[in-house]
Formats: structure tokens, C-alpha cells, sequence
């Protein structure tokens, strides 16, 4: 009889051992999907508030942030000079920055910490498209003002940021995309949210 007891009680045991098991899978996973959904959140918000920024520094100097090249058949001439939002242009007048709390790295980026680097751009907004080079804003398109991020090291975040502002209708379309490529090994993703249309900078 003790042994039927203790054989039921060992039973009992892997039984409440294989319960507590599952339920740290379930809890693990709910927590491992909340830290991404916070994550993917602080990164929108993060998109939001750089576009926040550009569109502070045009009411406060009635200007344009200034393009990244003079010459609009080159490749940069869509990258602007993101600096402008942290160090005042010469000639600009009310510039009331900075209007954002990251360091400069270059004259069209700026570093964006944990994740890559920051820039402002103009792509157009007609067609579907992922990288950049597609998405210039060439003669003859309707283009917008878009928030860039590069740098990043997963599409996980993307999907979910995609789901909020689009309703997930995928990679390249609407007003959020992503772009994934292949560098040493890693994949890297680039990160575009539409801020506001602007005017066809090879048009005007």
C-alpha cells in the first residue's frame, strides 16, 4: 500500500512538475510577445517624434531642411541634412533647437542609440517599393517626407509596427516599410515611416 502511495505521490509530482512546465512555456512567450510589442511601440513613437521635429524646425524657420547634395541627379540628393534638427544652419533664421536629443554623426544622419542611425528623406509615395533606391523621389511622382531608420537587426519589430499604422499589408507598401539585406553575415533592416506630402524636388 505504501508504495501504491508513493508511486501516486512521484505520479502527482511529474503531473505538477509537466503543469508548471507548460505554464512557464505559455508565460515566457506572453512575456517574450510583450517585450516586443513595447519595443515595436517605443520605435513608432521614437519615428513619430523625429517627424515631430522636422516638421517644428519648418514652422519655427519657415525653411526647408537643405538637401544632402546640390546636384538633384545625384544618388544623396533625396537624403536631407538631418543635422539641421540638432546644429543651427548658418542663414536660418528662429531656429529654436535642437529638436531632437541625438548626436550627429553625419551631415544627413544622426545616431540613434541601441539601433542604428536616423535620417530625414524624400521618397515617393505612388507605387510600392522597399529600399531607397526604388523609392526616390523622381520627375513626374507624387512624394512625401519620410522618417529613415537604418541599422536595425530584426523584421520582427517591423511586422508589428506594419500591423499599427498599415493593418499589415506588408513590407512595401502604405505608410510604413521596411527593407532587409544581407551584410557580413547580418541581416540588417531599414525602417520608413510617411511623415507628410511634400513637393517633387525634381519637378521644382
Amino acid at each position: 500500500m505504501l508504495n501504491k502511495k508513493g508511486a501516486m505521490f512521484g505520479l502527482d509530482a511529474r503531473i505538477a512538475l509537466a503543469i508548471f512546465g507548460a505554464l512557464s512555456v505559455i508565460s515566457g512567450a506572453a512575456l517574450y510577445s510583450a517585450i516586443q510589442e513595447a519595443r515595436a511601440t517605443a520605435v513608432l513613437a521614437d519615428m513619430q517624434e523625429i517627424g515631430k521635429a522636422w516638421e517644428s524646425f519648418y514652422l519655427d524657420t519657415a525653411s526647408e531642411l537643405s538637401h544632402s547634395v546640390n546636384t538633384p541627379t545625384d544618388n544623396n540628393y533625396h537624403l536631407l541634412k538631418t543635422k539641421e534638427l540638432v546644429e543651427k544652419p548658418s542663414g536660418v533664421t528662429n531656429w529654436n533647437g535642437p529638436y531632437l536629443p541625438y548626436n550627429v554623426a553625419a551631415v544627413n544622419f544622426l545616431n540613434y542609440p541601441q539601433y542604428g542611425n536616423i535620417r530625414l528623406a524624400v521618397f515617393r509615395d505612388d507605387t510600392t517599393w522597399a529600399d531607397w533606391v526604388a523609392g526616390k523621389c523622381i520627375t513626374g511622382v507624387t512624394c512625401s517626407i519620410w522618417v529613415y531608420l537604418s541599422g536595425l537587426t530584426t523584421d520582427t519589430l517591423a511586422k508589428s509596427i506594419d500591423e499599427r499604422v498599415d493593418g499589415g499589408d506588408g513590407i512595401d507598401d502604405g505608410n510604413f516599410r521596411w527593407y532587409g539585406f544581407l551584410s557580413s553575415g547580418t541581416m540588417y533592416y531599414d525602417y520608413y515611416l510617411k511623415i507628410a506630402p511634400y513637393r517633387n524636388i525634381q519637378d521644382s
